[in-house]
């Protein structure tokens, strides 16, 4: 790797996404600075090249602005921001309890907006910076037995939309991934966290939910492609703008394709009751 290649910081890398996206940025060429709660886990990233922090992303405004500086003082800089870390809070919304929901915001949402507020001072006055969101093709989809964990991964496409306006004025760029199912630990039963409360019924909700934790192991997504497609995106030298939103994924691509088309047909559809709401001009 080259002095002078961008540095990566990339949160949550212990398994799955994150760490194929250190591993394929370590492959590029690219400097990376890899955390996760619990550092041990990022041995192999180390013995490949990485940097290795212990990060928390749920940590106090103070603590996140310690971290952000000395990961900043390994390189001098830092050039992509990626926001991965997170889990699945599972279960129907009703079924989730109001701290199992702040609890999901908290890492989700929350924590993704902290980190990134810890390293913006330093893109603003670099005048340079990209900050890739890993959000869900379930912020659109809306997937049952999912609901609390769609809506967090809403407001994280949410804030990056408004950080794409905001922040192109110090050149700074955002966007949100949305990668559709791919062969990692996120579905499996140690990292999904599951409702206590257990309503009768909901048969569409608990059956999405146990749909979806027995084909955990057998996605037919690849995350070292899917690593692999995102790092070449984001990094084309010949696209100064990236788009608000990016799908990876098969499944995700035409699933999304279908929903927003279907949300463009329903919009014409409803032109007339949508407009002609302003005050009559004379």
């Amino acid at each position: 790797m080259s002095k002078d290649s961008p540095v990566f910081l990339i949160t949550g890398c212990s398994s799955g996404l994150g760490r194929e996206l250190a591993s394929a940025a370590l492959k590029r060429g690219f400097r990376v600075i890899a955390t996760a709660r619990r550092v041990e886990t990022l041995d192999l990233l180390e013995q490949q090249g990485a940097k290795i922090l212990t990060l928390d992303i749920t940590s106090s405004e103070a603590e996140l602005a310690d971290f952000a500086a000395n990961a900043i003082a390994i390189y001098g800089q830092v050039d992509y921001l990626v926001n991965n870390a997170g889990f699945l809070q599972a279960g129907a919304i009703e079924e989730v309890s109001p701290s199992e929901a702040l609890r999901q915001f908290n890492t989700n949402f929350f924590g993704l907006i902290s980190t990134t507020n810890a390293f913006l001072p330093h893109f603003r006055n670099r005048r340079a910076g990209t900050i890739v969101n890993i959000s869900s093709q379930g912020s659109a989809l809306g997937t049952p037995g999912g609901g609390i964990y769609c809506a967090s991964k809403a407001a994280v496409d949410a804030a990056s939309d408004s950080w794409a306006h905001e922040l192109a004025e110090y050149n700074i760029r955002s966007t949100s991934v949305q990668p559709g199912a791919f062969r990692t630990e996120v579905l499996k039963p140690t990292n999904v966290s599951r409702a206590a409360k257990f309503i009768e019924g909901y048969q569409l909700a608990h059956g999405a939910i146990e749909y979806l934790g027995n084909g955990a192991g057998s996605e037919a997504g690849d995350p070292a492609k899917a690593a692999e497609n995102i790092l070449a995106f984001v990094t084309d030298p010949k696209r100064q703008q990236l788009p608000l939103r990016f799908v990876v994924g098969d499944d995700a691509f035409v699933s999304l394709k279908a929903f927003y088309t279907q949300q463009l047909v329903d919009m014409e559809a409803a032109e007339h009751w949508s407009t002609g709401t302003n005050y009559a001009t004379t």
